[in-house]
């Protein structure tokens, strides 16, 4: 099996955790504050997701031989593209929050998170920009090339925006049935 393949594997995993974790705790903040937790779900928990099952299926789609070349590349430049910029959102949205809470906590893992959070923000926003014009050309190739299906595309992210969806519709459910009201932390 390829290195870059169980690479990719691996941290396909890890950001699946990450966003049914960050699902599960915007369940948690809407009871508190519906319109945080509403932004907290949909930028921190069910676009990541469905940006981590699109991958996986065009991944697996694309291993077994079931996607041509061009849109195997579409799928991965485009998701490059659209959900690129919604990790910079949401970077940001969790850098804010970090610091709200650091600010009222004065917690040492509260600045280190913070931290984290502005130096990842800044990291993620330097490879979009970076690879905006590559990304963006290859989407063009893709979409001028002559096996290119537009059905296959729209069929696999709606089937992953819909399986993202479900997945973390439940830890939201989990974190909302499971969740103390604290007023005081936003």
């Amino acid at each position: 099996m390829n290195l870059g393949l169980i690479i990719s594997i691996i941290f396909i995993v890890i950001d699946i955790l990450i966003s049914l974790w960050n699902s599960y705790n915007a369940g948690q903040t809407y009871r508190a504050r519906r319109t945080l937790g509403a932004i907290f779900y949909f930028f921190g928990g069910f676009l990541p997701m469905g940006y981590m099952v699109l991958l996986a299926l065009t991944l697996i789609l694309g291993y077994l031989g079931y996607l041509s070349f061009s849109t195997f590349t579409f799928l991965f430049s485009f998701s490059f593209l659209f959900f690129g910029l919604t990790f910079i959102i949401w970077g940001i949205i969790a850098t804010v929050t970090s610091a709200m809470a650091f600010s009222r906590t004065h917690s040492w893992t509260s600045g280190f998170i913070t931290i984290y959070d502005a130096v990842a923000t800044v990291f993620d926003a330097w490879e979009y920009i970076s690879g905006f014009f590559s990304a963006w050309k290859s989407v063009r190739r893709s979409i001028d090339s002559s096996d290119f299906s537009i059905v296959d595309v729209i069929a696999i992210a709606a089937l992953a925006l819909a399986i993202g969806f479900l997945i973390t519709y439940v830890a939201f459910k989990e974190g909302m049935k499971n969740s103390r009201i604290v007023r005081t932390w936003y």
